[in-house]
């Protein structure tokens, strides 16, 4: 049986081997000029690892919402495809959970020569998915913190299955967006999102940041409370800046 994913027709699937790197794929090929909506998809059974090309016709500044979009899709996507009783959740800024484990990561990547309001050439939003358990003898398989579908019970789900999921999703996420705004993507984003209330201390474009969660703004902000103040840290500053030629 095929492992490939299932992708609406609007996509060009581009199937790269076990040991390619799908954002470095993707970002040399957007930056030459590849059609947008084009998956690409690492053919591996552990991980679901996918990136996919975006055109945007907005200025960074807008654009920049596509993490919260894409986070959004992601919980969407995993909520469909696994059993009912394993609850999904978000931790700042891109983690995904599993069980209240890291199951992976969500990436927004850039060309770094666009500024802030500047209409991106091109944008790259990839998925990095644990899918099957980390081998016995492994550095992963000991640490508590991250998980797997296998090791919580999830067996059976291809990565391309999940890789689908989410380009599927995601054009309904991204439709839904442009029709009604932010707003429905931070009330999607707010109700996995997995914080206790405590102070939070993020590490995020080189600088450190710290205070309570105050939600996200209406730009796609993330509110830090302190007792200086509130402050906002952009959603410009969670998306990566790559060349094409690096990744």
């Amino acid at each position: 049986m095929s492992n490939a994913p299932e992708a609406p027709p609007i996509y060009r699937t581009v199937p790269l081997p076990a040991e390619a790197d799908a954002v470095r794929e993707a970002t040399r090929a957007a930056a030459s000029g590849a059609d947008p909506a084009t998956l690409f998809w690492v053919d591996r059974s552990d991980r679901a690892q996918c990136a996919i090309t975006l055109s945007p016709d907005v200025p960074l500044r807008a654009a920049a919402q596509i993490v919260h979009v894409g986070m959004t899709t992601l919980g969407n996507a995993l909520g469909a495809t696994l059993p009912p009783l394993v609850v999904v959740g978000f931790r700042l800024p891109t983690t995904v959970l599993l069980n209240d484990a890291v199951l992976g990561r969500l990436r927004v990547c850039r060309p770094a020569s666009c500024g802030i309001d500047d209409v991106p050439d091109w944008l790259v939003i990839a998925i990095d998915i644990g899918v099957t358990r980390f081998a016995e003898s492994s550095t992963e398989a000991t640490d508590l913190s991250l998980t797997t579908f296998e090791d919580e019970g999830c067996m059976g789900i291809s990565t391309g299955k999940v890789s689908g999921a989410f380009a599927r999703y995601l054009l309904a996420w991204i439709d839904r967006w442009q029709k009604d705004g932010f707003d429905p993507i931070r009330t999607g984003w707010m109700s996995q999102a997995r914080i206790d209330g405590g102070e939070i201390e993020l590490h995020i474009g080189g600088h450190d940041f710290a205070g309570r969660f105050g939600g996200l703004s209406d730009t796609g902000g993330i509110l830090l409370e302190s007792a200086a103040g509130t402050q906002a840290i952009g959603a410009v500053d969670l998306i990566e800046t790559l060349d094409g030629a690096a990744g």
